[in-house]
């Protein structure tokens, strides 16, 4: 077991008694990448400045916690090459027994396999390839890449934008909730 540090990114609506009290807070959009759950930015608070940046404006707060990672309570499509072939045989079970009409997404995925009942994690760790764009001029100092070879187009992304969705409140053991930023909201700020 690895002790993990997650980061939330929140709208700041000057709430942050209410935030101590209430969070972390699940997120509500209709697309979530991962289903339904708690959204957290893995190790990097870099990307939960660039999540407040692009999704807030600007206008955000930054939750730290910590919480007791392990493989047998997160479905890990990072770093564990078993969750991925099984990630990939559902989908490829999908397909040929034709139970999606549409393109399989990772949220439909995931949810297929939490309905069949084959699904006993508590949350879902992933790396959304390209969810930090390079496009977006702005936020160049949120991309955090090394090339490879100068002359070539791969790189090392090191500090990658993996997102991790704990399915309840209280899973993986997610505890001591600290408000990181602004730093007003901070109990250790001094004026």
């Amino acid at each position: 077991m690895e002790v993990k540090i997650l980061y939330q990114t929140l709208d700041d609506k000057s709430n942050s008694d209410f935030i101590k009290n209430n969070a972390p807070f699940p997120c509500c959009w209709k697309n979530t990448w991962l289903g339904k759950g708690y959204y957290f930015w893995d190790t990097f608070i870099e990307n939960a400045h660039w999540w407040g940046k692009v999704r807030y404006k600007n206008r955000y707060v930054i939750c730290k916690y910590f919480c007791d990672f392990d493989n047998n309570v997160c479905f890990d499509l990072v770093g564990n090459t078993s969750h991925l072939k099984d990630l990939g045989d559902c989908v490829e079970l999908i397909a040929k027994e034709k139970i999606c009409k549409n393109k399989p997404t990772v949220s439909r995925i995931l949810a297929f396999l939490q309905e069949t009942g084959q699904f006993k994690y508590q949350a879902i760790r992933a790396y959304g390839i390209n969810s930090i764009s390079e496009s977006k001029d702005k936020y160049k100092d949120c991309i955090y890449r090394l090339k490879f070879e100068s002359s070539k187009f791969q790189y090392l992304d090191y500090k990658p934008p993996i997102q991790i969705c704990i399915l309840k409140k209280d899973g993986m053991n997610l505890r001591d909730l600290k408000i990181e930023f602004p730093e007003e909201y901070c109990t250790d700020y001094v004026v």
